[in-house]
């Protein structure tokens, strides 16, 4: 698979988040000073959306239970998660930020 659309720059605002969908696979794409990140959206704990939760820095914390994740990499750093979400490639071209879900 190649990169898709799955915002413009402007829809995502530096420490903010947006919601996407990519074709089976539902996204929450960051913005952190301008670098933009994408990992799944589904908390494995109980499945609140990553992109509703509060970002400080790369830390995104879910807004249900308050497992945190690095949006960088996915990776969860408390509970009570257990488990990492996916990450994604992230280009920007021009205004479009793109990800690949290959």
């Amino acid at each position: 698979m190649a990169f898709v659309k799955v915002a413009t720059v402007s829809e995502v605002p530096p420490g903010k988040a947006k919601q996407a969908k990519v074709g089976n696979k539902i996204l929450a794409i960051f913005n952190v000073n301008g670098t933009f990140y994408a990992i799944d959206d589904t908390c494995p704990h109980r499945g609140a959306s990553l992109a509703e939760g509060e970002l400080e820095g790369h830390e995104v914390t879910c807004p249900w239970h308050g497992a945190v994740f690095d949006v960088t990499s996915g990776a969860h750093l408390s509970p009570p998660a257990r488990s990492d979400v996916a990450c994604y490639k992230v280009q920007v071209v021009g205004e479009e930020v793109q990800v690949d879900v290959g």
